[in-house]
């Protein structure tokens, strides 16, 4: 230790002289540093060197921690693995705050290395490393992605179900509903007066439906009040062709022919039909009518006093009674005037004619 005090001396020494015998023309002449403090400074430099290769060593493979004060957009990961890893996407960072660069000094680099091993870092999940054309090609097909627009699909037919949607559906209508619509459709335009669009909807409905009664027998009795007689026999004419007893076609058209005095035509037309129908009553009456015009009497009577049983009225009894005299039947003449006599539907001049009859055909 004597020798180096000795030479620490000397060269002490040697400085003085240098320095007394030289000019220095800075305002201040630099001041000797001691030996300690440039062996101190040296050790925390080395410190600090080996902090900082410790540490980069260290985050390879890893994310970069992001410090209090720096930032950075992105981080290129090298690839460290041959085969190829899930693709992570970056989130981008903070934008980068400028501040003024410090001096890199030995105090500097121990006050970032403490920095660096208080600031504590969060790291959310650590991402296997991903190569960087891998990263790239992920970064622009999110990117290309995101520029798309958004096309919805279009809506799909649905049914009124409990989410609300709706569903159109076509129905297909047979012959006899779509009938039903067209003569309601011709009921309403003759009510509102448009005469020829119910003439053409009647006739629709025909078209569709032949043997639709209600529409044959409304659209003659629209000829008929038209006056257009042959146009309202030849569509009942026509629909007696396909049903030769339907009753209410019979009505129509023997009333017609009755109008017109074309009693043999209603008796033929009348020769058959349905006893059960509605209608019967209305029938027996009007061949009974066109018979009696005929002078078959025996005919009439016939009809009338079907018609007295099923009405139970004392004016058919005395019509058949009538019809029975004339035919030269005096016992059926006579028991038909007591049938009309017991009932108490007759006025008084009905009354005493029957009466006055029965008593003429007693005393023969």
């Amino acid at each position: 230790m004597s020798v180096i005090n000795r030479m620490l001396r000397d060269l002490d020494a040697r400085q003085q002289h240098e320095r007394q015998g030289s000019y220095t023309p800075a305002a201040q002449a630099p001041q000797a540093r001691s030996w300690g403090w440039m062996v101190v400074a040296s050790v925390l430099v080395l410190v600090g060197l080996g902090s900082a290769v410790w540490w980069w060593f260290g985050t390879q493979g890893e994310e970069v921690p992001i410090l209090a004060e720096t930032s950075v957009e992105a981080t290129e990961v090298q690839p460290v693995a041959t085969t190829p890893a899930p693709v992570v996407v970056v989130a981008q960072a903070p934008e980068r705050t400028s501040k003024p660069a410090r001096e890199t000094t030995p105090e500097a680099v121990v006050e970032t290395t403490e920095a660096v091993e208080e600031a504590p870092v969060t790291l959310a999940s650590e991402p296997e490393p991903t190569s960087a054309p891998v990263l790239a090609a992920a970064q622009n097909t999110a990117q290309d992605k995101a520029a798309q627009p958004t096309v919805a699909p279009p809506p799909a037919p649905t049914d009124i179900t409990a989410s609300g949607t709706m569903e159109v559906e076509r129905v297909a209508l047979s012959a006899e509903e779509l009938a039903v619509v067209k003569l309601k459709q011709a009921r309403e335009a003759l009510q509102n007066g448009q005469r020829e669009r119910a003439e053409r909807l009647f006739e629709q409905v025909l078209a569709l439906v032949p043997g639709h009664v209600e529409a044959r027998s409304e659209l003659a009795a629209y000829w008929y009040g038209r006056g257009q007689i042959a146009s309202a026999m030849a569509v009942l004419e026509q629909g007696l062709q396909i049903q030769p007893q339907q009753s209410r076609w019979q009505l129509l058209y023997a009333r017609i022919l009755l109008e017109s005095g074309s009693y043999p035509a209603v008796l033929s037309a009348l020769a058959s039909f349905d006893l059960e129908a509605a209608e019967a009553s209305d029938i027996l009456q009007l061949r009974a009518t066109a018979a009696n015009e005929l002078r078959r009497f025996s005919t009439a009577a016939q009809d009338y006093q079907a018609l007295a049983q099923r009405t139970l009225q004392g004016r058919w009894w005395l019509a058949a009674a009538v019809a029975y005299e004339d035919a030269g039947q005096k016992s059926k003449a006579a028991e038909s005037y007591t049938q009309a006599l017991q009932r108490n539907d007759l006025n008084q001049d009905a009354q005493r004619y029957a009466q006055q009859r029965l008593d003429v055909l007693g005393e023969q």
